[in-house]
């Protein structure tokens, strides 16, 4: 991003939305947190400038578990602050002319959650990069993948979004068919 070079990041971005598109926040239901994947997959690849397209792909594979790891320290954390929000109704009750001020509270939730967030991504993206260093010089024969075959695999999510069974089928002779067709 910081380069200018907007085609890996829009791509990366395209990639992660269209996998995820069935995932979508209802209720108390988390999704995967795609923002955590996304900025896990463009610092590798930007701590890799000569990461082709194969490496690429293990890339967005390696930090496919992240999101779900986000989504699990976010219902933690969400957890927690249930905790902090029952103190505040406690207090509140016990002193009724001193109220609790909610910036205090709002502060508090705040730091924590970027210190939290930060650190987890520290956590994920540390050891991820050396084991990419170490696996980029093996990748040199395999075939490499292009865009738009990475967004076909993604577009998966987008089919499962329809919640159509026609659909579904319509996908699944499509793969069959592609699968033939590469024979």
């Amino acid at each position: 991003m910081l380069s200018f070079n907007l085609h890996p990041a829009v791509s990366v971005g395209i990639f992660f939305e269209l996998l995820w598109l069935d995932l979508f926040p209802a209720g108390t239901f988390i999704p995967p947190q795609s923002l955590l994947t996304l900025s896990a997959t463009l610092t590798l690849l930007a701590c890799l400038p000569g990461a082709d397209m194969r490496l690429t792909s293990i890339i967005l594979v390696g930090t496919l578990p992240l999101a779900y790891i986000g989504a699990w320290v976010e219902q933690s954390y969400r957890k927690r602050q249930n905790l902090s929000y029952n103190a505040l109704l406690s207090w509140n009750r016990r002193h009724p002319g001193h109220a609790y001020r909610p910036e205090t509270l709002t502060i508090r939730a705040v730091v924590e959650q970027s210190i939290l967030h930060f650190g987890l991504f520290l956590l994920c993206v540390t050891p991820l990069l050396p084991l990419l260093r170490l696996a980029q010089p093996w990748l040199g024969s395999s075939p490499q993948p292009t865009w738009p075959m990475l967004w076909i695999l993604a577009c998966c999510g987008a089919i499962l979004s329809l919640r159509i069974r026609k659909a579904y089928a319509c996908a699944a002779v499509t793969f069959v068919l592609g699968v033939f067709a590469t024979l």
